[in-house]
């Protein structure tokens, strides 16, 4: 703002021209400087001075200056003004705000240079008020209006009655006193606003535009007794019917008002162009043609608004307005095809709000008839057909229909060719196509399309003048281009013009720019790709810092944010494999489950949400070992599989990263379904995966490790070679360089090494180490990908010594195990795997040089691998066997914490989840340890630990079905809901367990056209019961939370075990390698009798098993009706040796520490027998030759034998008052026939008597 004799600026220009304009009448026109901004003034005044030269030229310049002539240099003061008015006029055509905060430094810097009597402080005061008072507002900071209220007023003041600006001052301040009024409702403001106005009109002519303005802001202001802004967000406008201002100047100001908000993006002018609009509407007769103009015109800027503030209930209303316009306007009407693609433009808009599909069909129908309406050779023709085809490509994106973006590239193309060369819309155009050039790339991965796409996004970029507001999604596209050539061919000056592109983009769009979240998360996105080629963190954090302003910035309800919540969380979860913060993993769960919530069903961004969610699953799987996140992990990605139909670009890597869990799955529970799923999965992903396919490497390694897998489970040679060969196909297709390289490489060697293992081919073996070094030689410090490849290197050299016995080797496979430890993160599965490495090349140093000492840190390694609490049981628990052999060379004093480790991890390899077979299998290699355990426990003096550690490693299966079937009582009194929980948790997990074991059984029986079917169905009930055993295992953690449950169905102490014996002595026979011993457990009795067998060894009771089951062989052969239980001489002088063996070996010992001496007491005696101990009769003890028929010599003349396989099951009732039942309930199974086997003849009579016997006893 200028006052009088204010200098706005010099300028050259002949006198000629100067006065020709005069003379014509022609408005004289300030032209700005390149890169200078002139802010709009009141009014001009032009003094001519004469320059020195003497002759007139029309070359000759002339140079306007001041009126009246001034000595004061304008130095800081014009410089700084200028500077303010160029800040000013950017923020209000970008709207940053950070040109609002320089225009007001600036604007202050020329004021602070103005002195108190200086011509020009007026103009300085008002030009610091005008910034001021706009960031107020931006800032919804009324208060602070008191700062440019005063500023105007000083302005105002050196600006009497009659100076050229004080109406345009008056008009400002004006408008602050308003600003004031809307927020406080003071009465007084609102009255010298209006006072302030009618100075205006009182001193300024009826047609000056100080007048008309100061009018209209009367008439809009006028009698309003709600804010500016409605709760339905229109504009409460009450017009003075005594307006002095026709509805012609209305139209003319709204126009004008429209057109200032698209170069400003003023919120305020959009609001007064839409009531003014609304007005002219509602006074224009519907026949008259401007009715609608008028409809089209508040459309239109209600279309505006909601690209501005995002409500909804403006598109809705824009919409509603359009289809009135078209329907007034007749077929072949001139307007007709612009007012129909103005309708599908809100259709279009509509889409992307809500994603209704029918908004996208209804503006492809209404993008068709204006191209259909518009003759060839017509201006807005190449327009319309870019909107059809923006519509194309939308529908594409949205169903993956190829057609879509054929039919899109087609009418793009014939908007290109219809626009001349030189055309200011023929950059839009090409980058149109460019676009969906890069789209068809991603789809089908031919080259010529990335390379047309980069070539027509480069000339539109060279076309589009700087400071366009198109020039940043340019480079946000041709960036995408850079980014994708990376991918395909690794080079990394693409990946760097890439980055330079995208901060290009990020640093020409204005903050607050709807599309400024997206720009940040792109830019974000090509830094953590560089992060992963070059592994400099700083990248990954700018990239981070970058995504969570993207994240902060979007709008909730827009793709934008979801789009940033996928990005910010899968940047932090690379943060988190590269540092290791189990923080950044859980965040970045967060935030891709937000992502997923907020992404409406069917929609297509749906699937690679679901994605990377599903492998932060699995991440956190591989950390903390929970079977309910790999469980999460593979429903989630098949969720993402199902959701992504066949042909999407996509789909192959969520089928890879599918097979990748199930993988990990079948490591965990050892279910070869489990794998079988894996490498089915994992070869659609490569068979889908076209060729040159920049992941297609990627598929194939992981194909190759799943055919490893395999291998390491069934020995088939044929899983090694298809291993062999995928993962060297997998290695010659990553270009070099490539980040995945080492880790192709290290696959690649694995099963190099492997096959040395089985073939014994030294090349095997030394090409295997040559390509572990290069992998390591590759990878940067730090990066989580070297441990395992100095793991795998260690062993391979291990191995090589075991074949060559060079001791280089040794010590360089020591050296390159403790680097794979010391560089993997505390808590990462793989610790346990990489320290049992470590140590069994130590014990293997330890045979060779009989060195104690690495021995001792063998045992010391094993340890922590055994007691870590991560990481596969297997590993864990393989760990704990060698342990305890190491210990047991030198009775190491760990051998107590070794077994007791082994014990606790009993529960975790037979988990509850897994079907009863696997149960029972991965169990049958463990019980020797727990046997060994017991004999431990008694050579260190603990009998009472050694009874615990048989009742826990014995019934881990047994004691689990009888927890299932529970009642709970003292949890139901405490905490009934969670006992109610609980029972319907192990009745669903009992019922679900029986199922899966009778589908596996009917599977064997299936014929060949329905296996798959009941395969999947298998698969089904597997699904249920391991969801069913998570859940109860955590409901399990919560009630040991509780008060008083901290052990609610852990395994019991003695002092619990010893209720047992409530009936009669149980006595556990332990038969281990080192020692046979008896231990007799009385409820009476607060410890453990104990009863050294010395005389009965492993191998004697081995012996004797093999003697009974030698004599069963013989009475196999004895025809049916020879079974009546009279004895051969044969059978006889065999069955008295065996009988007699356990007497005197086991049970005249037992019945002596029991001081059963007197025949015919006949108590009841209970035998928990192991290991061989369980198959010998040992109630039949004695001799049963004529020596010894006088009673004292059997244990039938002792005690009545009852066998029990734990001691649980005699477990007394927690709720010993209840009254018994009367009724006798007695559950027998006859079963007369077995497979192979003679058939019994006298069952059927022997059931028929034991019932006649029942009711005797009833």
């Amino acid at each position: 703002m200028l006052g009088a004799g204010e200098q706005l600026r010099e300028l050259a220009i002949t006198v000629a021209q100067l006065l020709d304009c005069s003379a014509k009448d022609i408005p004289f026109t300030l032209f700005p400087k390149d890169g200078d901004v002139v802010s709009p003034c009141s009014s001009i005044l032009v003094t001519v001075r004469r320059g020195k030269w003497k002759i007139s030229d029309l070359s000759a310049s002339r140079v306007l200056g001041p009126r009246g002539p001034t000595t004061e240099p304008q130095g800081e003061l014009e410089d700084a003004t200028n500077q303010g008015h160029s800040a000013l006029s950017r923020y209000r055509k970008h709207g940053g705000k950070r040109d609002l905060q320089r225009s007001i430094e600036a604007f202050q810097r020329a004021l602070n240079s103005c002195p108190l009597e200086h011509p020009c402080r007026a103009a300085a005061q008002a030009n610091l008020a005008i910034a001021k008072s706009i960031f107020c507002q931006v800032e919804d900071a009324y208060v602070s209006l008191e700062v440019p209220l005063q500023l105007y007023c000083n302005a105002l003041a050196a600006r009497p009655v009659g100076h050229f600006d004080r109406p345009s001052t008056l008009i400002q301040l004006a408008a602050v006193h308003f600003a004031v009024f809307e927020r406080g409702r003071d009465a007084v403001e609102q009255a010298q606003a209006e006072a302030l106005l009618h100075e205006v009109m009182e001193f300024s002519s009826t047609e000056s535009h100080e007048n008309r303005a100061a009018t209209l802001m009367l008439q809009l202001h006028a009698g309003r007794k709600v804010d500016f802004v409605q709760a339905d967000g229109e504009l409460s406008v009450e017009q003075d019917s005594t307006s002095r201002l026709t509805d012609e100047d209305l139209r003319i100001l709204s126009n004008q008002l429209l057109g200032r908000f698209g170069r400003s993006g003023d919120l305020a002018d959009l609001q007064q162009a839409i009531a003014i609009e609304e007005k002219l509407v509602r006074s224009t007769p519907v026949w008259d043609d401007r009715y609608r103009t008028g409809l089209v015109n508040l459309g239109l800027a209600l279309l505006y608004r909601f690209k501005r503030l995002g409500e909804l209930s403006d598109l809705e209303d824009a919409i509603s307005r359009m289809k009135h316009a078209v329907d007034l306007t007749p077929n072949g009407h001139p307007d007709k095809q612009v007012l129909v693609t103005n309708l599908g433009t809100c259709f279009s808009n509509r889409f992307l709000r809500l994603e209704e599909l029918r908004d996208l069909e209804d503006a492809i129908s209404m993008h068709r008839d204006a191209v259909e309406l518009t003759p060839h050779g017509h201006y807005y023709k190449y327009g319309f057909l870019g909107n059809l085809g923006n519509c194309f490509r939308a529908r594409f994106v949205r169903l993956g229909e190829l057609s879509d973006l054929e039919d899109a590239i087609s009418r793009y193309r014939d908007a290109a060719d219809l626009i001349p060369h030189g055309h200011p819309d023929k950059p839009h155009c090409l980058s149109n196509l460019g676009r969906s050039f890069f789209v068809r790339f991603e789809r089908l991965y031919e080259l010529g399309d990335l390379e047309n796409a980069t070539s027509m996004l480069r000339d539109a970029i060279d076309l589009t003048p700087d400071g366009h507001p198109d020039k940043p999604a340019l480079y946000s596209s041709l960036a995408s281009c850079f980014r994708a050539r990376f991918e395909r061919f690794g080079e990394l000056s693409d990946l760097e013009e890439a980055v330079s592109r995208y901060k290009d983009a990020v640093d020409l769009t204005p903050d607050g720019h709807p599309d400024k979240p997206i720009r940040l998360n792109d830019l974000g996105s090509s830094i953590s790709t560089r992060f992963e080629r070059l592994g400099e963190l700083s990248d990954l954090e700018m990239a981070i810092s970058l995504h969570r302003d993207a994240v902060n910035l979007a709008p909730r309800g827009r793709l934008d944010k979801r789009i940033c919540l996928h990005n910010l969380g899968d940047s932090l979860g690379v943060r988190y494999e590269r540092l290791g913060k189990l923080s950044d993993l859980e965040d970045a769960i967060s935030m891709l489950k937000d992502a997923v919530d907020l992404t409406p069903p069917g929609h297509p961004e749906k699937s690679a949400i679901l994605n990377s969610l599903g492998i932060s699953f699995d991440t956190r799987y591989w950390r903390l070992g929970e079977l309910g996140d790999l469980d999460g992990a593979i429903s989630t990605l098949r969720d993402a599989v199902d959701l992504t139909p066949y042909g999407h670009p996509k789909k192959p890597a969520y089928l890879s990263n599918l097979g990748n869990s199930f993988r990990a799955r079948f490591q965990h529970l050892g279910e070869l379904s489990d794998l079988e799923a894996a490498i089915l999965t994992q070869k659609n992903a490569v068979d889908l995966a076209p060729h040159g396919h920049p992941s297609k490497p990627a598929y194939l390694n992981s194909l190759g490790n799943s055919f490893m897998a395999r291998f390491e489970r069934l020995r088939e040679l044929s899983d090694l070679e298809h291993a062999f060969s995928t993962h060297k196909d997998a290695l010659n297709l990553t270009p070099h360089g490539h980040p995945q390289k080492p880790v192709r490489l290290n696959s690649l060697a694995k099963s190099l090494r492997t096959r040395f293992e089985r073939l014994g081919e030294l090349g095997d073996l030394e090409e295997a180490i040559s390509m572990l070094r290069e992998a390591i030689d590759i990878l940067p410090h730090g990066h989580p990908d070297k441990p395992i490849c100095l793991n795998d290197l260690g062993s391979s050299l291990k191995t090589r010594f075991q074949r060559l016995g060079e001791l280089t080797d040794l010590e360089n496979a020591i050296s390159m195990l403790r680097d794979a430890i010391d560089l993997t993160p505390q808590g990462h599965p793989a610790e346990p795997s990489y320290l049992n490495n470590l140590a069994g090349s130590l014990f293997i140093r330890f045979e060779r040089h009989k060195e104690l000492r690495d021995l001792e840190k063998a045992i010391s390694l094993y340890s922590d691998a055994a007691s870590a609490p991560f990481g596969p049981t297997r590993d864990r628990f393989h760990a704990s066997q060698i342990w305890i052999k190491c210990a047991q060379l030198i009775r190491h004093w760990s051998l107590f914490h070794v077994y007791s480790a082994a014990i606790t991890l009993l529960p975790q390899l037979a988990w509850v989840g897994l079907s009863l077979t696997r149960r029972y299998s991965e169990l049958r290699h463990s019980v020797d340890v727990v046997r060994e355990a017991a004999a431990t426990a008694l050579d260190l003096g603990f009998p009472e630990i050694a009874v615990e550690w048989l009742e826990q490693g014995r019934s881990i299966v047994w004691g689990d079905l009888l927890q299932l079937r529970s009642s709970y009582e003292d949890l139901t009194s405490a905490h009934p809901d969670h006992a109610c929980r609980l029972r319907r948790l192990s009745s669903a997990l009992e019922h679900a367990s029986a199922t899966h074991e009778r589908s596996l059984s009917a599977l064997s029986e299936q014929i060949q056209n329905p296996v798959q079917i009941a395969r999947e169905s298998l698969q089904q009930e597997a699904d249920k019961h391991r969801a069913l055993a998570i859940e109860r295992d955590r409901l399990l953690q919560e009630i040991r939370g509780l008060p008083g449950f901290e052990r609610f169905l852990l395994h019991k102490e003695f002092s619990q075990l010893r209720r047992s014996a409530h009936s009669g002595p149980i006595i556990i026979l332990n038969a281990a390698e080192s020692r046979c011993d008896a231990l007799v457990v009385l409820a009476d009795v607060d410890h453990v009798i104990h009863v050294p067998l010395p005389h009965f060894t492993f191998k004697r009771s081995a012996g004797l098993l093999n003697k009974m089951k030698s004599l069963l062989g013989h009475a196999r052969v004895v025809p049916c009706d020879d079974r009546k239980g009279s004895p051969t001489t044969r059978r006889g002088v065999g069955w008295e040796s065996l009988l007699s063996s356990l007497w005197n070996g086991v049970v005249k010992l037992v019945l002596d520490a029991l001081a059963f001496s007197i025949p015919g007491s006949l108590s009841r005696i209970f035998w928990c027998p192991t290991g061989p101990f369980v198959f010998l009769p040992i109630h039949a003890a004695g001799f049963y030759d004529t020596q010894h028929s006088l009673p004292g010599y059997k244990v039938s003349d002792f005690v009545i034998s009852s066998y029990i396989p734990t001691l649980s099951v005699l477990a007394p009732s927690p709720n010993p008052s209840a009254e018994p039942s009367g009724d006798l309930r007695l559950l027998t199974v006859r079963q007369p026939s077995s497979d192979g086997l003679f058939r019994l003849p006298g069952v059927h009579k022997e059931l028929d008597h034991i019932k006649d016997s029942r009711k005797y006893l009833a």
